[in-house]
């Protein structure tokens, strides 16, 4: 096998053929068999394989050994368990003169049509964006239908409502937040009057009004008194005089 022959008709018959993992899979295949010089069957096992192209998965292995052998490129038998697998490498031919210039005009035709549709496609980007942003410069009022909202540029978006919370939610917040208000009586209240605030109004956010509670609940003061202090104080000094009187007692026996 000639080795510039057959890799300049692999580029010729491959291009857009292939994916990138069937292409570096062959790559690899065709470099082992040079120096094995061109068996006509040789073993290599997935894990070799797995290794050597950076594809970690068999399945995306036999995906892309299969690919190869549809279209012609090579054949290969799958070992059973613990055996690598055999392959066999097609000798490619083409008519070099013709084929190859061909597909170096292909690639070119492709390339600038390929910068051609992006350009388009910029150009009609811009002008949509362009078009989108006149229309919103001016601003989105919103006619309000019950708990729709309905933008003049056809946007929509439903108004948040509100779901009464459970005792066991506020009773997770109060111990979360570690407030100092009666999560029954809170929602207690609240719950016998619609969930509406003093002046009718419907609750949005029962969270707020909770901690709104909790600044309002008079909180248990930990600071002591200095009548406490001074007791405190005294009551250490009575210790240590009646520690030293024991103390001396004790050796005058």
């Amino acid at each position: 096998m000639d080795f510039i022959k057959q890799l300049k008709a692999f580029d010729i018959l491959s291009y857009r053929k292939l994916t990138p993992n069937a292409v570096a899979i062959y790559m690899r295949l065709f470099m082992i068999n040079n120096r094995m010089h061109w068996e006509e069957w040789f073993a290599v096992s997935d894990s070799e394989l797995a290794l050597a192209t950076g594809i970690k998965q068999n399945d995306s292995i036999f995906r892309a050994i299969n690919l190869l052998r549809q279209h012609g490129f090579l054949e290969f038998k799958r070992g059973g368990a613990g055996k690598s697998t055999q392959y066999n490498i097609t000798e490619l031919s083409t008519d070099e003169s013709t084929d190859y210039s061909q597909l170096l005009l292909n690639r070119t035709s492709d390339r600038t049509s390929d910068r051609t549709s992006d350009r388009t496609s910029d150009r009609t980007s811009d002008r949509t964006s362009d078009r989108t942003s006149d229309r919103t410069s001016f601003g989105s009022p919103l006619i309000n239908y019950k708990n729709v909202k309905v933008n003049v540029n056809g946007e929509r978006g439903k108004k948040k409502i509100f779901t009464p919370p459970t005792l066991d939610e506020v009773n997770e917040y109060v111990m979360e937040k570690n407030l100092h208000v009666s999560a029954k009586k809170f929602w207690d209240y609240y719950d016998a009057g619609g969930w509406k605030d003093a002046k009718g109004n419907p609750v949005k956010n029962w969270k707020q009004k909770l901690l709104t509670w909790d600044s309002h609940e008079p909180k248990q003061s930990t600071k002591k008194t200095r009548l406490e202090e001074s007791l405190e104080a005294a009551d250490r000094v009575i210790a240590f005089f009646e520690r030293e009187e024991a103390i001396q007692n004790e050796q005058g026996k």
